[in-house]
């Protein structure tokens, strides 16, 4: 008798550890966590990490014992902040030098409903352990942009570093002049882009820890950035077999 409750308690164990759907079995996973989140850029190097919140839930479907196919629907606070300075050398209207700088500091705030399809490949050696890769539809809920923008100029200089024109006494310098500036719907509404991760599953408890590249470029406005989104994501699931 006691052998026979401990084969059955042993099963049971099996059972629940086994971190993936047996082939043809279906599950849902909600899940949790914490964005690390900012803009991709080949042109400005302004953008910094900025935290959010991303909550959702996963299907997925087991197609043999070590793959399955998710699909997730995840609202995702995204964004970056802007940190940094944009310089132009330049003449005014009466062929002065001028070198101008504008100085930046803020945050653009945006949502996401995201749909990630998945391919997660379970692995053998280590119970529990899946990567993941696959596709992402992103659409677009708000976004605001939020800055505090300062305009330096200095007039009169010879050609030279930039440091030596902010700095040289000699130079006739204006004083910073700070704006508050806000403007929403700066954004494109679709995103689509490549996710991938890992996964690792004890008890049906998961961390996920995943990180998506974005292929569409964000901005919309008259003069378009080519900014793109890039995120971290760590969050905790629980699998709930159907």
């Amino acid at each position: 008798m006691k052998k026979t409750v401990l084969t059955m308690i042993c099963v049971s164990l099996a059972m629940t550890i086994s971190a993936q759907n047996a082939k043809g079995q279906f599950s849902i996973k909600p899940m949790a966590g914490m964005n690390l989140s900012y803009y991709g850029s080949p042109t400005y190097d302004v953008y910094k990490n900025k935290f959010g919140m991303i909550g959702g839930a996963e299907v997925e479907y087991g197609v043999s014992s070590i793959l399955g196919i998710s699909a997730g629907m995840l609202y995702s606070q995204q964004g970056a902040k802007v940190e940094g300075s944009l310089s132009l050398f330049g003449e005014d209207e009466n062929g002065e030098k001028v070198y101008s700088e504008t100085v930046m500091k803020g945050k653009l705030k945006t949502s996401y409903l995201n749909v990630p399809i998945m391919v997660n490949v379970y692995i053998p050696a280590v119970k529990g352990l899946s990567f993941r890769a696959g596709l992402q539809m992103g659409f677009l809920v708000n976004d605001k942009m939020t800055m505090l923008m300062g305009n330096y100029t200095a007039r009169g200089f010879l050609e030279g570093d930039v440091t030596e024109v902010m700095f040289a006494e000699s130079i006739p310098q204006d004083t910073p002049s700070f704006i508050q500036y806000t403007q929403p719907n700066i954004c494109h509404s679709f995103d689509f882009g490549i996710p991938v991760g890992i996964s690792y599953e004890l008890f049906n408890i998961s961390l996920n820890v995943g990180y998506y590249m974005g292929l569409t470029k964000i901005d919309k406005t008259e003069d378009p950035d080519n900014a793109r989104n890039r995120c971290l994501s760590v969050t905790l699931g629980y699998r709930f077999k159907l």
